[in-house]
């Protein structure tokens, strides 16, 4: 696909509910609509660890997206409480385009369910600019017991709390689809929460928790070389980076439905020609063949959207994400 031609379109299934099917086509802006640079870096705020899917994504996109809007783009990685640090830290800061929300499900939607008190609200304290790609979860674990799926359900019924899963942290995606899983399967699987799919996958690695449960990008790598063992995919057909790996749902648990996403945002009070303007970039940026080829080949699907269409999406996802909680008991404060 040129530079010139339409945005690319992607066909993503989420959870069962308030998703369904996302598509989005946009129209490229002329590069003279995107010519507004300065030499003044702008900062795209990763709330995620390096090495995690959401990093990785804004790492696939950061080259094109500068040469977009004609300024410098700096990744600046600001972790801690599922997203939330780093999500406070730009709706705090100055609607100057400067600062650049590059978030996550957790931060941008399922939080406002989980606490019932936030530093910030994604729904007015964030300006949404582009849903950027949306990707499955993966259970991953070590390969020496050559584990299946069924496999580590069954001992977690016969011998209940002995089975753990690490997630991304506390009420994250990958929590909740553990969550789901242990509902659907009728198991106690004990949770162990990481500050990011770095680390999660490296203790997967290390034998340190028996399955975690991981976004794609980061366990395509570790799977291909034989560091861990893919047992199951959380979407509702099988991704496109692990073609072998069946879904939950295929495993006995028609379905199941869980996938994850990524998106940006301003502060809230950004103008809304810079909005467009961002907007512009982000979807200029996923039309390059290579990016669209590295995010597929990490597992990742590009979208793109309009700022109206990704916030109607957040609001159905935070829709989504009511329901699960409630039907789980789940609550973090």
């Amino acid at each position: 696909m040129s530079r010139s031609s339409a945005a690319p379109q992607a066909r993503a299934t989420l959870c069962a509910g308030a998703m369904g099917i996302f598509t989005a086509a946009l129209a490229l802006a002329p590069s003279a609509l995107l010519a507004q640079g300065n030499d003044r870096p702008i900062r795209l705020v990763i709330p995620y660890p390096t090495g995690g899917g959401t990093d990785i994504t804004a790492r696939a996109i950061a080259a094109r997206l500068s040469e977009a809007l004609q300024q410098p783009v700096i990744i600046e990685n600001r972790p801690g409480a599922t997203g939330m640090v780093g999500a406070a830290y730009v709706a705090r800061s100055t609607p100057d385009g400067q600062t650049v929300l590059f978030g996550a499900a957790s931060e941008m939607a399922i939080n406002t369910s989980l606490y019932r008190k936030m530093a910030y609200d994604p729904r007015t304290d964030l300006e949404p600019v582009s849903l950027i790609a949306v990707f499955p979860l993966v259970l991953v674990s070590h390969p020496a017991t050559r584990p299946t799926l069924a496999k580590v359900l069954a001992t977690a019924r016969s011998n209940p709390g002995t089975i753990t899963y690490g997630s991304i942290g506390a009420g994250s995606p990958q929590h909740l689809a553990g969550e789901l899983l242990s509902a659907m399967a009728k198991v106690s699987l004990v949770h162990v929460p990481y500050k990011g799919s770095g680390p999660l996958v490296q203790d997967a690695i290390g034998g340190h928790v028996h399955v975690a449960i991981s976004s794609v990008p980061p366990a395509v790598p570790l799977v291909a070389s034989g560091r861990l063992q893919a047992l199951a995919v959380t979407s509702s057909r099988r991704a496109t980076a692990l073609p072998d790996t069946q879904t939950v749902a295929e495993l006995g648990f028609p379905g199941f439905d869980f996938s994850t996403w990524v998106a940006s945002a301003l502060p809230r009070g950004a103008p809304a020609a810079m909005v467009t303007r961002f907007n512009k970039a982000f979807v200029s940026a996923l039309a390059f063949p290579e990016v669209q080829s590295t995010l597929l080949k990490q597992g990742a699907e590009p979208v793109g959207s309009t700022p109206e269409q990704l916030r109607s999406f957040i609001r159905s996802q935070i829709e989504r994400s009511d329901l699960i909680v409630s039907r789980s008991g789940l609550q973090l404060d």
